[in-house]
């Protein structure tokens, strides 16, 4: 559920133009993912410290963008791409990436049917979704479609997903990449027992929970880190530009 474009340089004033009007937001959104554009600070994927090949687990997989970066930056095994709606299952579903696994549903504590909510952008009796803005409170979507300067015929509409507990999952997990709209906390929640066991480096979404998270997560010996795009290396402070932070171990970090 990606709602950014890019984060830096020329690529933010391309993404400030984008969200001028959601339909130029909805077209450049839809030819990212043939392009090798991301997210910047992704780029402290290429300094974590992974003994083997990597098994992923990508949560809010989207169109499969964060997906398709991973496996060129990583030598991965497996990557399983946990996403709910069903246009993005459908992209997914056309990855040409052998080792992906799609499993067509979100992640949380236990099994249940969520509400989401979804901006519409109406043009001529047709709908357009834009679904990267989907999220899990009204009253926060409502904030977020602050963003575009032309709201004319933008809406919010109400759907539901299916969320999983998901009991069992086999094969070591090495990588957990959270982007679910301010559903990371219960994400987390849902795969605690297998960073119990398994102590996955985690790249999560930054959002209101994000001080619950690091709290959680301490109790675990991990530490937060944010990628510093100018001095290429991870910091304990926070960057104006950073997105996203690292949940890490010791372990991960490169001596």
């Amino acid at each position: 559920m990606e709602s950014k474009l890019a984060t830096s340089g020329y690529l933010s004033f391309l993404e400030k133009v984008a969200r001028a009007h959601p339909l130029i937001y909805i077209f450049l959104r839809s030819i990212v993912r043939f392009t090798n554009i991301f997210e910047k600070d992704f780029d402290g994927v290429k300094l974590l410290n992974f003994e083997d090949k990597v098994n992923i687990i990508d949560v809010g997989a989207s169109d499969g963008i964060a997906t398709k970066f991973l496996q060129k930056n990583l030598r991965c095994n497996k990557i399983m791409c946990f996403e709910p709606d069903p246009k993005y299952i459908a992209i997914l579903k056309k990855i040409n990436i052998k080792n992906v696994i799609i499993k067509p549903y979100g992640i949380g504590k236990k099994n249940s049917n969520v509400d989401i909510f979804i901006p519409r952008y109406k043009l001529f009796d047709k709908n357009f979704d834009i679904i990267s803005y989907t999220g899990y409170d009204n009253k926060f979507m409502k904030h977020m479609l602050a963003d575009f300067k032309f709201k004319n015929n933008l809406s919010i509409v109400k759907k539901k997903i299916f969320i999983k507990k998901i009991n069992n999952i086999n094969h070591k997990i090495d990588l957990v990449k959270i982007d679910t709209n301010g559903h990371e906390l219960s994400v987390i929640n849902g795969l605690l027992k297998f960073i119990k066991r398994d102590k996955p480096a985690l790249i999560v979404e930054e959002n209101y929970d994000s001080n619950k998270i690091m709290k959680l997560l301490k109790r675990f010996s991990y530490k937060g880190y944010y990628y510093s795009i100018n001095k290429k290396k991870f910091k304990v402070k926070k960057n104006k530009d950073a997105l996203n932070r690292y949940y890490l171990q010791d372990k991960h970090l490169k001596i």
